[in-house]
Order: C-alpha cells, then structure tokens, then sequence
C-alpha cells in the first residue's frame, strides 16, 4: 500500500521506511510475535508451578546447594585475602631485607670512616687534655687572684675606716692602751672604777666599728649588733639563739613592745644593752637584772670580736684563755690594724683552705694552698671562693672553740664582784659631827681622826667592822 502521507508506493528494498506508518507497519509483526510469547511464558509459568507444588522435597535439597554454594564463596573470598595478606608480607620481607642491606653498607662505611680517624687518636686526646688542664689552672689562677685582689681591698677598707674612726694602740707607762674615737677602750675587769658615760661611749664606738667591718668583710657576727638608728638610741646585742631570728623590736626600757598593740603573744627577744647609765657597782646594787644582761651584752661583744679574728686568720692568744678574749681593745687593733701591719712586709699568698680527708681527690688541689695561713678579707660569706657557708667554711668554723658567751658572763660577773669596792662612805655634815667628839670636847680631832681612817682603808682595804659599813664625817671647815 502507499504512505498515507507521501504516498508513494511501499517497496521493502529500496523505500522500507518513509514515514511513521510504515514504522509502524514494519513492527506490526514484532508486537505481534511478542504478544504470542507473554503468552507462552504465562502457560510455562503456571506448567513450573504446578511441577514445583509436585515436587515440594526437592525444594530442600535446592536450599542446602544454594547454601552450599555461598559458603564456597565465603571460602574463596577469604583465600583471597589470605593470598593478598601473604604477598603484602612478602613485600615488607624484600622491603626490610633491602633495608638491611643499606644500613649494613652504612655500618661498613662508618666502620671504615672510624677505622681512618682513628689513627693519631691518642695523640690528639693528650693535647686535648693538656689544653683543657692548662685552661683551667689559667682560669683557677685568674680566681684566685681576683679573690686575692678582693681581700686586699677588704682589709684595706677594714684598716682605713679603723684610723677613720681613731682606732690606735698608745702606750702609757709603759702599759699598751687603746683608743677609739678619742675614748679609751674600756677594760672589762675595770669598769668598776669607770664612769658610765665613759663605758656607754666605748662600746658604742666598738660596736660601730665592728658592725661596718663585718659589712666589709662580708661576715655575719655570731651574736647580732643592733645600732643606733630611728626611736633605738644606743647600741645592743642579741644572744646567740636570738639573733637573726626575729622582726622588729623596741629599745629596752620602752613602753610598748611591738606586737603588743594588736594582741600579738608572739616571743620577742630581749636585747643586751651596751650602754649603762649608773656606775657598775650601783648597778649591781640597784638593778641586779639590768646589771646581769650589761654583762651578757659586753660579753657576746668581746666573743664577736674573737670570732671575727678566728674567722680571718688573727691570732689573739690562747682561744680558751678568758683574759685573752676579753681584751678587746687589743683584739680589734689585731683585727683590723695590727696584723696587717705584721703582714704588710710579706708578698700576699693564697689562703689555706681546710684541708681534705688524707687519699681524698681534693689533696692535690690543697697542697700548695696549705703552706699558708689565711689573710684579712679571705674568709667571707659574700663571694663562693672561700666561703664560709661551704663545706669547707663549716669546717673551719669548728675549728674555733672559743670559750662560750655564758662562762665568758659568769667569770667577769665573778671577776667584778671580787673586786668591787666596798660600800660607800656616809657623809655626815655641819652639827651632826658633834657626836663623834671624843672624850675632850675636841670635835675637830674626832673628825680628822676619822677622815685619816678612811684614807688608809681607801689604799690599804677597809678593816672589819662590826657595824653596817663606815662613816665618812665631812669637815665643818671643808669648802
């Protein structure tokens, strides 16, 4: 038939498709084709059913091959994995071996490296530890001589500020004597005939100049010293315990101590004054606890000044002998004049550190430096050559065994009370004298008869006497 379209004649060859008729013209027997086979497939549907609700036991046996079958695939997927585990293993076998491989060529390397270096080794390690030992006996050369350096200018300072402060021996019928600041420096076993101004005067000026030589020698003084500074008039002295070990605290004999106004119970420890304001004997008298701690104040002074000379190499005697350590005009003239003096015609040398256990390493380092003793401004607690904190400081601090504050205390307390005066003549003025006229009426020969009593008891000691002490009758004509 023609195309309803272009209407041309259908030829199968040359014109099998023109238009959308002839399209579906030429599938016309497809659909038709497959109509016929849905139809099929329907019948061998319901044919598989029927075979299927037949033969329901050989359902079973299906499963158990389905089931059969995925564990077969289970098994070859884990072989599998296995395989791919096993070559991935093989791999890092190879890698690692290479591995070994490059760094036991590595290690050969070195080896051969070494083994060239290695030659002249000894040689070079001797020169090595020579430069090192030259260097450090050139450092430890220029140490000492900063040290040495710095204790010169120590005792320079010490000796200066000393002539400053007027600090000379003099000598007075033929007895040494020593001043400070224009005053005499007191005896302690003098003091009794001494006026108080005098003693207070003394030992402040001793106080002060120990306390600035301490700070130029960078030493701590065993027993503290308080100066006079803002409301603390005069100088004092903490006992060994005490010192260094407490705050703020108020002059002796004030109102108030601090702590006080707030309630505080805290201890506060009572300093030992170095002043006086009565003479010694009516100290004792009056005030035997005032007159107990002046004798513990002079005492730690006197000890502070020992130890000081300990502690730079000074000799002041024998370190137990009570008379030595109580001179102090002479110890402080030592400390920080009189040996320089001594030493000052002699080429500075190193000072003798405390010497090691005898086989001990430090032996040799100590050798040359025990051949010397120590010097003004060596021993010190500011700088860690020689330093009295070290080791070796402690040590030597041991080695002082001066005689203790306490029995200092307790043999001048002993040594001033055997020798203190006895008591005071009574003056008896105007008519009171009548009554010592003798049998004659004379009152003048009773008066001049008692006044010749009283001057040779005063030099040759009084007599016994029945009564409580003798009387001194003043002259009617005495001015």
């Amino acid at each position: 038939m023609n195309c309803s379209i272009c209407h041309r004649p259908h030829h199968a060859k040359k014109l099998p498709f023109l238009c959308a008729v002839d399209a579906r013209n030429r599938m016309y027997d497809a659909r038709v084709e497959f109509a016929q086979a849905l139809i099929k497939n329907e019948e061998a549907e319901r044919q598989v059913e029927a075979a299927l609700s037949s033969q329901a036991p050989r359902s079973a046996l299906r499963v158990r091959m389905e089931d059969l079958k995925s564990e077969e695939d289970a098994a070859a997927n884990r072989t599998c994995q296995i395989i791919a585990q096993a070559d991935q293993l093989k791999a890092d076998i190879d890698a690692a071996r290479e591995e070994i491989e490059k760094k036991k060529e590595e290690i050969a390397r070195r080896k051969s490296d070494l083994a060239s270096v290695a030659v002249g080794t000894a040689a070079r390690r001797s020169r090595q530890l020579d430069e090192t030992e030259r260097s450090g006996q050139r450092l430890r050369y220029k140490w000492n001589r900063s040290a040495e350096t710095m204790a010169g200018t120590r005792a320079y300072l010490c000796e200066e500020a000393a002539r400053l402060y007027g600090l000379r021996q003099v000598k007075k019928g033929g007895v040494k004597r020593y001043e400070i600041g224009g005053v005499e420096i007191v005896e302690l076993h003098a003091m009794n005939n001494v006026a108080p101004e005098v003693i207070s005067t003394s030992l402040a000026h001793i106080a002060h100049i120990l306390v600035l030589a301490s700070h130029y020698l960078a030493i701590r003084l065993p027993s503290e010293i308080t100066l006079p500074h803002r409301d603390y008039p005069r100088p004092t002295m903490f006992s060994l315990s005490s010192s260094y070990r407490h705050g703020e605290v108020a002059f002796p004999g004030a109102d108030l101590t601090p702590g006080e106004s707030s309630g505080d119970q805290t201890y506060v420890p009572r300093p030992r004054p170095l002043f006086i304001d009565k003479s010694l004997p009516t100290l004792a008298k009056d005030s035997p606890q005032e007159y107990s701690l002046f004798l513990e104040g002079v005492s730690l002074l006197a000890y502070d000044i020992a130890w000081a000379c300990c502690s730079q190499g000074v000799s002041f005697g024998d370190k137990d002998s009570y008379e030595d350590i109580c001179s102090m005009g002479q110890n402080l003239w030592r400390l920080l004049i009189g040996d320089q003096l001594h030493r000052r015609s002699v080429e500075p040398t190193f000072p003798a550190l405390h010497m090691a256990a005898a086989g001990s390493p430090k032996d040799e380092d100590h050798k040359d430096m025990a051949k010397h003793k120590p010097m003004i401004g060596r021993w010190s607690y500011g700088t860690t050559h020689t330093f009295l904190g070290g080791a070796e400081g402690t040590e030597f601090i041991r080695s002082f065994k001066i005689l203790s504050p306490t029995k200092i205390t307790d043999r001048l307390k002993k040594r001033l009370s055997s020798e203190a005066p006895m008591l005071e003549w009574e003056k008896i003025e105007g008519d009171e004298a009548d009554g010592f006229e003798d049998g004659d009426g004379d009152a003048g020969l009773g008066v001049e008869s008692i006044l010749t009593v009283r001057t040779v008891s005063t030099s040759a000691g009084p007599p016994r006497s029945s009564g409580n002490g003798w009387t001194k009758v003043k002259s009617r004509y005495d001015k």
